[in-house]
């Protein structure tokens, strides 16, 4: 692909502005093309085995690109309203699809003994950060009677904890019939109790019946003796298989973030660390003198100055793409990284491209509401999910996850030369820049379930042109590359979960489309974070195919 140094916009009515720098263009008496559209309609949406709408909650899926018969995801601990709930949190399952109009739910594999050994409820005094009690002895599994009025109250402690009460399981990869599942804190659980810390892998040669064959676990600091929080045992998030090998991104000891850890799995049985890979700065205390920044508690908030100089953003490897000799690397608010993995056990730098710093990228659509929303003109809004190439191109797509306005969205970048990736363009839907706290939510009961925000998360394709991506509270969306200095919408699917199972349930109303997976004869397989995976088709017309 020839590269471009023009940046295009996006704009709120039409979607799309002029470029800043216009190419001259040679005139032509040919026919424009006709644009690109994409519609869909739902063909199936799974079921349990015995023939019940399946409520479990979604969250990513494998294998990616293309389903082969089964695919695997994890059970997304999305809100205290439906955890506990079978399929809500600590968890995983396999789904059979290889009859579309009929998908099936055929395995549920939870991460804990859920008979010998019951999870604390939702509410419970122990998973508060006040509890008297930290540090309690790890064993699985593990029985407590939760309902004790004294271990309530805090005034005995509970005999022991078992650390797959506070582990999800939101990550799936699959090389073969390795399947590999992450293991990390569970998002509303503590750190002041064990948490499992890593990745397991499962032999699914029967995918109904995934049999454990190996863990993993990420070295993490001793806990505070007095309150019982880890630094650094938050976990694995996420990771993909390149071959033989994952790669993946965890915190780990000595450092401050995630960082890239690969595993070799040539024997799955015995994984095996053989590299690490870092920004400079995350390695402490040796590194502190070259970090010019502070951690905030969460990753969706503006990258703004703080009184003592540095800047307040959120630094880690959340996100690995594989892709021959190169993986790239999104870095939350650090931006793009491209390594070489020619030599997988020394992974070296290519490129750093920080585009999301103040100042770095005049033409983001959001800096307006950006610097409305943090009350400084030096201020940048963003946070690098997960970046992808494009099948045959050299082009890249780099989804947000910002979960406050201005929401995330979406940006191509061209990767024809590794050492300088280039940014081309944004797509933004005017909802991402729309910042009215009045803003219309698709959900019944706002106060105890709220609709996810319309932020962008992950995203795939098998056709050079189209790239579906899961937005959250704004379900599908298909865009168009086929210039990608000027990406547009080609088509979406959005729903309501209890309108669309003719179940009025308003503990499963709302809408978050969570992950998308391209399959053979154009199925889409979309999984929802509140609940429900459905099994789309979709038609393509005009355009120019490559």
């Amino acid at each position: 692909m020839k590269q471009t140094r023009w940046i295009a916009l996006l704009s709120i009515p039409a979607l799309l502005l002029s470029a800043c720098q216009v190419p001259e263009v040679a005139s032509s008496t040919a026919a424009p093309s006709p644009p690109l559209r994409v519609s869909f309609e739902r063909v199936g949406t799974v079921h349990t085995s015995d023939g019940e709408i399946d409520r479990a909650a979604y969250s990513k899926l494998a294998p990616w690109p293309s389903p082969d018969g089964y695919a695997y995801s994890g059970c997304y601990p999305h809100a205290p309203l439906v955890a506990n709930r079978e399929g809500s949190d600590r968890c995983f399952m396999t789904i059979d699809v290889r009859d579309p109009k009929a998908p099936v739910r055929v395995a549920l594999v939870n991460g804990y003994d859920v008979e010998n050994s019951p999870s604390p409820p939702v509410g419970h005094a122990v998973w508060s950060a006040t509890y008297p009690f930290p540090n309690l002895p790890a064993r699985s599994p593990c029985r407590v009677n939760w309902s004790d009025p004294d271990i309530a109250a805090g005034r005995t402690a509970p005999p022991c904890w078992d650390p797959g009460w506070n582990t999800q399981t939101h990550y799936m990869g699959l090389e073969k019939n390795v399947l590999a599942i992450n293991q990390e804190r569970f998002r509303t659980g503590t750190n002041r109790q064990a948490n499992y810390r890593g990745v397991r892998f499962f032999d699914v040669s029967d995918p109904t019946r995934p049999t454990l064959l190996s863990y993993w676990e990420a070295p993490a600091s001793a806990p505070d003796a007095k309150t019982g929080a880890t630094a650094d045992s938050q976990g694995v998030h996420h990771f993909n298989f390149h071959g033989d090998y994952l790669l993946l991104g965890t915190e780990y000891a000595g450092f401050v973030g995630r960082i890239l850890v690969i595993l070799d799995v040539r024997d799955p049985k015995q994984p095996r660390e053989i590299a690490k890979w870092w920004l400079p700065g995350q390695k402490t205390p040796e590194e502190d003198h070259l970090r010019d920044w502070v951690m905030p508690p969460i990753f969706s908030s503006p990258i703004v100055r703080r009184p003592d100089g540095k800047w307040n953003r959120y630094v880690g490897m959340h996100y690995v793409t594989p892709d021959g000799d190169r993986a790239y690397l999104s870095y939350h608010q650090a931006g793009l990284v491209t390594l070489d993995i020619s030599d997988i056990a020394k992974p070296k730098l290519l490129s750093h491209v920080d585009y999301l710093s103040p100042g770095k990228d005049p033409t983001n659509p959001n800096l307006a509401a950006c610097r409305a929303a943090a009350g400084t003109t030096e201020a940048s809004c963003g946070n690098s999910h997960s970046a992808k190439r494009v099948p045959g191109r050299d082009l890249l797509v780099m989804s947000d996850e910002y979960f406050s306005c201005p929401y995330g969205h979406v940006r191509l970048f061209d990767i024809s030369d590794p050492a300088q990736p280039t940014l081309l363009s944004h797509y933004a839907p005017p909802e991402t820049l729309n910042c009215d706290p009045k803003q219309p939510r698709r959900t019944a009961e706002p106060a105890r379930f709220p609709q996810r925000g319309p932020s962008s998360h992950i995203g795939n394709t098998l056709d050079p042109d189209l790239y579906f991506m899961a937005w959250y509270g704004l379900g599908l969306k298909v865009i168009d590359l086929s210039d990608p200095t000027r990406p547009v919408e080609a088509g979406s699917y959005s729903y309501e979960i209890d309108d669309e199972l003719g179940e009025n349930d308003p503990k499963f109303s709302g809408l978050d489309a969570y992950d998308v997976l391209i399959g053979p004869d154009r199925h889409v397989y979309l999984a929802d974070g509140v609940s429900g995976f459905r099994v789309l088709r979709y038609t393509r017309s005009g355009g120019v195919s490559r």
